[in-house]
């Protein structure tokens, strides 16, 4: 008997006619729905209409017209329905460090692991009967590792969770606060970034070249034949693995032997995940995402993603692919389709896994986070939350690098946006009125905006040497006509370790450590302590040995006579370097001042011509401005802070410190500072607060700035700003901003031997250290802190004890363990605490 297929008509399986409300009793069920189906059934309608027959019952003629609109009818309501989009759920901090392994294993449980030296254990605490994530997630510090970890993996019989990174050895833990390992497997000689659990086996792999098959906590085969690093491991059944390695293949191995070697990508391969019964998929620096069958076959090769792509994930409840990579996304894929493209406002998405139960999307990112994605609308994180992301989306800068050379002229405007993409996750670039870039991306409905497009800003893409993973690999000149040395760093690493190890490796001579450490500083990315110009492209660095380098950092002298490496010790201390901030978003700043100008009432607003001059002079504040065009930007921000509400009086407080640093007049300066202080609404909103920080480190530039701070009025409000900004609620940007304030404190007081002011930068001082997240904030912090201590002062030091600076010191060496530079500097202080 034919089945009703929607309530309108019935398919004949027999003949495949097509009955509008009858029934055919001479068929069985025919449901075909899809586009090529639709097309057959009605082809065979054609053919049986034309013969006049039907085995069972004839076609009536009159019914023609009817049965081709059931048939249309039948292909336009049973179209492929898309799935809704992922949307945020939860974003969950705690992480000090990029997050760069996380498991799903349960609906209620998440685990990640840390550049931090953490291995952190999230459980959902349930709240209302209908919210999927109820009110919060709480989080567990549940192992600490001596040095950063990379990898990670759920023992799903035992309950456990594994971790491993730098330390080489794999640490099993217990989910809950501050576990004591239940056990430690060790065998690794190098960095452990890969590791996979499945049937009683894990499996490990490691820089060391290997993988390592681990049954009863005992070390069962250990895999050799690749050349290069292992960076991706997969159990297929007890005595059946795959391994990915940096030397851009993939191997299938049964028990210890080698079975079958698949080779496709160009790249290294970061990631393996299984697909199905008979396929898995693999992901590469390539940019690829690779999907294969075991006999070694590629059946798909995935492209979307426009850099490395570091992370894979199955849903198998949807039978979807995902993965993450350096340009800032994950992405779904179904049926060699990429159906949903998702942008973090991070740099690299490390790590991505998915629920197995309800198919949610958690992933890990370089800015500490890690974030949840659901599909299910009662599972989505609040309004007000979507918006903040969405907001910090759209303000991410795109570093010009990632996305090649953009001739602006050529780009079109706004109305571009008008026109629907042609498939989810195209991204486009648009120009704005202000001769910026912003970059949006097609969902499927509407074009996102995912940041904008501006000249050196944001971290390369991170490079590969001897298969292991750097932030950056340098070319050094060593012999005329000779290829280049590298010389690998990273950016958590102390500079005088990469540089003492490279020296070693080549055979250099010691005498160039310094200078080599110095280049390092220098172009390695991101602000270092006494970087005045903007840092050069590390990619485009080729440095030679021994030719005079003419940027300095701080100055350090070594203090060991021994010719032996390990006994070269430099003393960071006394900073005699200020330090400013400087750097400005000059389009997005006047873009943000002239809609929040065309919204005021005509007497508050600014109008275009003061904006488009203002713009000119901003623009080239970079090169300096002389003091009347200072003058003439900085009336113009005060009019903003003045008669402009708080939460929009930010621009006003940026504008003037781009500009403080151009202005000679002691009676404008001080106007300036009065304002800042006098006016309602700058410190009580954080964002107007950290700017107003920033603008005072930045009167450090010129004589006649210190020259108003030293004034005791002036310094003493100051202070008391900064005390009453240190607490648990910082941002990162404040953080940052008032340790560096301390640390130009800091030096002022050791060139002036103002011992007198110490005591109050102490005080701050070691109150901010006790509680201080962000490391580059810390480095800065405790390099100040050995800076007033350097005076040798006996009641500076005793000061520095009484206020638990010791224990205050030994602590800060514990939350950023895995920090070399921190660690270094900490050790200096504690001797002159000593």
């Amino acid at each position: 008997m034919s089945q009703r297929v929607d309530g309108l008509h019935n398919i004949c399986n027999s003949c495949a006619s097509v009955w509008s409300c009858s029934t055919c009793k001479c068929g069985q069920r025919q449901t075909s729905r899809d586009a090529l189906g639709d097309l057959l059934v009605l082809l065979r309608w054609a053919q049986s209409f034309r013969k006049q027959r039907c085995p069972r019952r004839p076609v009536p003629a009159v019914d023609i017209k009817q049965h081709i609109f059931c048939v249309l009818l039948l292909k336009r309501t049973t179209a492929p329905i898309r799935m809704p989009d992922f949307k945020l759920a939860r974003t969950l901090e705690g992480h000090r460090g990029d997050v760069r392994g996380v498991i799903f294993p349960k609906p209620e449980l998440i685990a990640s692991v840390s550049r931090d030296c953490t291995l952190r254990t999230w459980k959902h605490l349930p709240g209302s009967a209908d919210s999927q994530y109820g009110v919060e997630w709480a989080a567990d510090l549940t192992y600490q590792s001596p040095k950063y970890l990379n990898s990670i993996a759920w023992m799903d019989d035992t309950g456990l969770i594994a971790s491993a990174g730098l330390a080489q050895s794999i640490t099993v833990s217990s989910p809950g606060a501050n576990q004591v390992p239940e056990y430690v497997l060790n065998g690794h000689d190098s960095n452990v970034c890969a590791l996979d659990y499945n049937s009683g086996v894990l499996l490990s792999g490691s820089w060391d070249k290997t993988a390592r098959v681990w049954v009863n906590r005992q070390c069962k085969y250990i895999l050799r034949g690749h050349e290069q690093a292992v960076w991706a491991v997969l159990v297929l059944a007890p005595d059946q693995y795959i391994t990915g390695s940096a030397d851009k293949t993939i191997r299938l191995w049964s028990g210890s032997k080698i079975t079958g070697v698949y080779t496709g990508h160009s790249d290294v391969v970061r990631s393996i995940c299984r697909t199905g019964e008979d396929r898995f998929a693999s992901c590469s620096n390539d940019g690829s995402v690779r999907i294969w069958n075991f006999s070694g076959s590629c059946l798909a090769e995935l492209y979307g993603h426009s850099s490395f792509v570091y992370s894979l994930a199955y849903s198998p409840a949807t039978d979807e692919v995902i993965s993450s990579g350096e340009d800032r996304s994950v992405r779904v894929w179904k049926d060699g389709e990429c159906v949903q493209t998702i942008m973090l406002p991070c740099t690299s998405v490390w790590t991505v896994a998915v629920n197995p139960e309800n198919g949610d999307i958690a992933a890990g990112g370089s800015d500490g986070t890690v974030r949840l994605f659901s599909r299910n609308d009662k599972s989505w994180a609040t309004k007000e939350e979507m918006a903040k992301f969405d907001e910090q989306v759209a303000g991410y800068a795109i570093s010009a690098n990632e996305v090649g050379n953009i001739n602006k002229e050529k780009l079109p405007s706004h109305e571009a946006l008008e026109v629907p993409g042609t498939k989810i996750g195209q991204v486009i670039m648009v120009k704005t009125a202000h001769a910026s870039v912003d970059a949006y991306q097609w969902t499927g409905e509407k074009w996102a905006k995912i940041g904008e497009v501006v000249s050196g800003v944001g971290s390369q893409q991170k490079q590969i040497y001897d298969g292991q993973e750097y932030d950056y690999v340098f070319d050094v000149d060593i012999q005329e006509g000779a290829p280049p040395l590298k010389l690998p760093y990273n950016a958590t690493e102390n500079p005088y370790t990469a540089a003492q190890r490279f020296l070693e490796k080549n055979e250099l001579p010691l005498s160039y450590l310094d200078e080599t450490a110095k280049f390092i500083e220098k172009n390695s990315g991101g602000v270092q302590l006494g970087t005045q110009t903007p840092l050069e492209d590390p990619y485009g660095s080729r440095y030679i040995p021994g030719q005079q380098n003419s940027s300095t950092t701080y100055s350090q002298q070594e203090e060991a006579a021994s010719s032996s490496p390990k006994r070269v010790r430099f003393s960071l201390f006394p900073q005699k370097t200020f330090l400013y901030i400087k750097k400005a978003n000059v389009p997005m700043l006047m873009k943000k001042t002239q809609e929040f100008s065309e919204a005021k009432d005509p007497s508050a607003s600014i109008s275009s011509a003061e904006l488009s001059e203002v713009s000119e002079l901003l623009a080239a504040s970079e090169s300096g401005l002389n003091a009347d065009a200072a003058n003439k930007v900085a009336v113009l921000a005060l009019k903003i802070i003045r008669q402009w509400p708080a939460a929009e009086k930010l621009g006003g407080i940026d504008i003037l410190r781009i500009v403080v640093g151009g202005l000679d007049d002691a009676e404008t300066v001080s106007e300036i500072l009065s304002v800042i202080f006098d006016t309602p609404g700058v410190f009580d909103v954080p964002n107007n607060a950290m700017m107003a920080t920033r603008l005072f480190v930045n009167l450090f530039q010129t004589e006649l700035g210190k020259s108003i701070i030293q004034q005791t009025d002036t310094r003493e409000k100051i202070f008391d700003q900064a005390r009453a900004l240190v607490g648990p609620g910082m941002s990162k940007l404040t953080e940052v901003a008032l340790a560096t304030l301390l640390l130009n404190f800091s030096v002022l007081v050791v060139l002036d031997n103002d011992v007198e002011t110490v005591f109050s930068v102490i005080g701050i001082m070691t109150e901010y250290l006790s509680i201080v997240k962000d490391p580059e904030a810390a480095y800065r912090l405790i390099v100040a802190f050995g800076t007033v201590l350097s005076i040798s002062s006996p009641e500076i030091i005793e000061a520095g004890k009484s206020l638990d600076g010791t224990k205050i010191v030994h602590n800060l060496k514990e939350t950023f363990v895995a920090e070399k530079r921190i660690q270094t500097a900490s050790d200096d202080v504690l001797q002159l605490l000593k």
